[in-house]
């Protein structure tokens, strides 16, 4: 448009330069008053167009403004309303995190209030399995290597030699009126591991005084000695005559033991004190111990089912009231037979279920059918904690912490089945009936018969002279 304008002045100044000659001053005058005009127009139309640009500009830089504060108002709000939003959300997980970390703490808390009360067992668990691992590497197996046991009659015997049987060694039982055969690997199907079997007692930690058994037995409530005379029957390691607990002409001992091993006193000594009127509970007991516990060059006092057997075999003729064997071991068939016949001629056995814990495999011959199972209780009446548990156990005797001698002339404080079962057995020598017993025991833990307790604490006080049977 500014180029158009300027043209056409050019035009009209051109124009009034070629008329000049004939224009007069009126002419000039007008064209210049002409031009004037024309640039004047274009002057105000220059600034019309300015003021409508600044004016288009004003205008779209208000809208623009507008339209900017909206969206930033707009924006503001969002934040507003998101910033709230994720407060609530916040809020809902702290809540739930707040009542997750309150239930974790609480199951937590549960769990560890728990693992507090049943650590103390699984500790000792763990305790007893240790002490059985280190007990079975001492042994390293539980039976003699490469030797079997059977008994046999001669006709049988004769059968397994002409089968080409090794045979190490035949010894006569007139009692139990068999043979003992002991064979090497060469042996018939039917001859069984010559077993080995360990003591159940423990001495407690030094400066315990204990109880004496007079104190132990009013627990079952046994108040004065017995004045019965009785012959008490035991099978354990040797016991030292001299200590002032025995009158020597009272105790009958013989060795079954193999010639290697030697004597040892401590057990055997402690066990049969408890059947003495000096230090125990029978004032008028003859005691006939079958020494069939030694001590192996390796230190060890064990015996083998064989020792035990022969053991059985002198003892059944000694026409005894009970046989008391503190200790324990795995089922053998040979010793289970031996057993039997010696329950059959109505001689009542008391054995201690062992102390291999409340975990391990029944213990025999406690397990045996027949035979009187006793386990241990301390003088609160709980369970001893290394007692072994099962259907089989039928009594509970007072079994730790009793004073009893020891082989050196003292007194020990020992804890144990063994002990419980030598208690028992002085309870049980004066031939109350059992189901008697059973009726009159004092039920221990759960109601009625348990595998921990069986029927709970042997007890003779007054009011059992008042049952029949």
């Amino acid at each position: 448009m500014h180029i158009i304008n300027l043209t056409l002045l050019a035009v009209i100044l051109a124009l009034s330069g070629n008329l000049c000659h004939a224009s007069d001053d009126d002419l000039e005058d007008n064209l210049e008053d002409l031009a004037e005009e024309q640039l004047q127009a274009l002057e105000d139309s220059e600034d019309e167009r300015e003021d409508a640009e600044t004016h288009l500009e004003d205008e779209l830089e208000d809208e623009l403004e507008d339209q900017l504060e909206a969206r930033m108002e707009r924006a503001e709000d969002f934040d507003d309303d998101l910033e709230d939003r994720l407060e609530d959300m916040f809020e809902k997980h702290q809540k739930i995190d707040d009542d997750f970390e309150d239930d974790l703490e609480d199951h937590m808390e549960d769990r560890l209030e728990r693992t507090e009360h049943k650590l103390p067992d699984d500790l000792e668990s763990i305790h007893q399995l240790a002490e059985l691992d280190e007990r079975l590497d001492d042994l390293e197996v539980l039976f003699v290597p490469d030797e079997y046991i059977e008994l046999m009659d001669e006709a049988s015997l004769e059968r397994a030699l002409e089968s080409g049987a090794d045979v190490r060694s035949v010894e006569k039982l007139d009692r139990l009126g068999q043979l003992l055969v002991t064979f090497a690997e060469e042996r018939p199907q039917s001859a069984e591991k010559n077993h080995v079997y360990t003591l159940d007692s423990e001495e407690a930690a030094i400066g315990e005084l204990g109880l004496m058994p007079k104190e132990a037995a009013r627990l079952m409530g046994v108040h004065s000695m017995t004045q019965e005379t009785l012959r008490i029957g035991m099978m354990d390691s040797s016991i030292d005559v001299a200590h002032a607990c025995f009158d020597s002409n009272n105790v009958r001992q013989k060795p079954f033991y193999p010639k290697l091993a030697k004597p040892d006193y401590r057990h055997g000594t402690s066990m049969g004190s408890v059947f003495t009127a000096e230090c125990g509970l029978l004032a008028k007991a003859t005691i006939f111990n079958a020494e069939v516990f030694g001590r192996t060059a390796e230190g060890m006092v064990i015996a083998s089912a064989a020792d035990l057997i022969r053991g059985l075999d002198w003892l059944i003729g000694n026409d005894l009231d009970i046989i008391s064997l503190s200790l324990s071991g795995p089922p053998n068939k040979v010793l289970s037979l031996a057993l039997d016949t010696i329950l059959e001629q109505g001689v009542r056995v008391v054995a201690s279920v062992g102390n291999e814990g409340p975990a391990a495999y029944p213990r025999y011959p406690a397990a045996q059918p027949g035979v009187i199972a006793i386990t241990a209780v301390d003088k609160a009446l709980r369970i001893y904690s290394r007692a072994v548990q099962g259907d089989h156990v039928r009594f509970a005797a007072p079994g730790v912490g009793i004073r009893l001698a020891d082989a050196e002339g003292s007194m020990v404080v020992k804890s144990g089945t063994s002990v419980a079962a030598a208690l028992a057995a002085s309870v049980l020598a004066s031939g109350q009936t059992l189901d008697v017993l059973e009726r009159t025991a004092q039920d221990l833990g759960v109601p009625g018969f348990d595998a921990v307790f069986g029927f709970g604490l042997l007890n003779l006080d007054a009011n059992t002279a008042n049952y029949e049977e």
